[in-house]
């Protein structure tokens, strides 16, 4: 009898740290979540900037970001798949600014981020280049038309040697498959207007 009662007193010893413990991850997630979607948001807007050739704008809002992105570091321990794709985002909007400004794109360690959020906002970038090729294709730029698309094409050779499974790189596989396609889109749109 004795032994049973120790056991039932084991058991809800441990199912109340379990509780402690998941509260605890759900008040940060409870911040969180605004959170994530506020800087995807934010950087839905400074892509339009950068589009618009407002890049004075673009890099207030990245301004912006930069802290809430600090913010996000510090809540998401143990649920960074829940931030995920705000991680994503940050990428794809960093990467596409540093092209469009014509610096190198910053690693997944100088934006403080896992690699596989990298991989995938770059991944999420080459659309957002196939945009820029348009644009400067429908500008009569055709310079900077080929500057995208070689950015688009550099990328891309550069995704395509990652091969792994879904299990360990998420997204990134079909995205691999999406690029191909808008490679070859922009590569027909240049060919008409050479």
């Amino acid at each position: 009898m004795a032994k049973t009662k120790a056991a039932e007193e084991g058991l809800e010893k441990a199912v109340a740290k379990i509780v402690k413990t998941l509260s605890d991850k759900e008040k940060r997630q409870d911040q969180i979540i605004p959170l994530t979607r506020q800087i995807i948001r934010d950087c839905a807007l400074a892509i339009k900037a950068v589009h618009a050739s407002e890049l004075g704008e673009a890099e207030a809002k990245l301004a912006e970001i930069e802290p809430k992105i600090k913010k996000l570091h510090s809540l998401d321990e143990e649920l960074e798949n829940v931030s995920q794709q705000c991680y994503q985002e940050y990428a794809e909007i960093k990467c596409l600014d540093a092209i469009m400004r014509r610096k190198p794109i910053p690693s997944f360690e100088e934006l403080g981020i896992e690699s596989i959020a990298w991989l995938s906002g770059l991944a999420d970038c080459v659309g957002e280049l196939r945009r820029a090729v348009q644009l400067a294709l429908s500008g009569g730029n055709k310079e900077d038309a080929e500057y995208y698309f070689d950015k688009m094409n550099a990328i891309y050779e550069n995704l395509m040697v990652i091969k792994f499974s879904s299990s360990l790189v998420g997204p990134l596989k079909h995205k691999q498959d999406v690029i191909r396609g808008q490679i070859e889109q922009a590569r027909s749109e240049m060919l008409r207007c050479a």
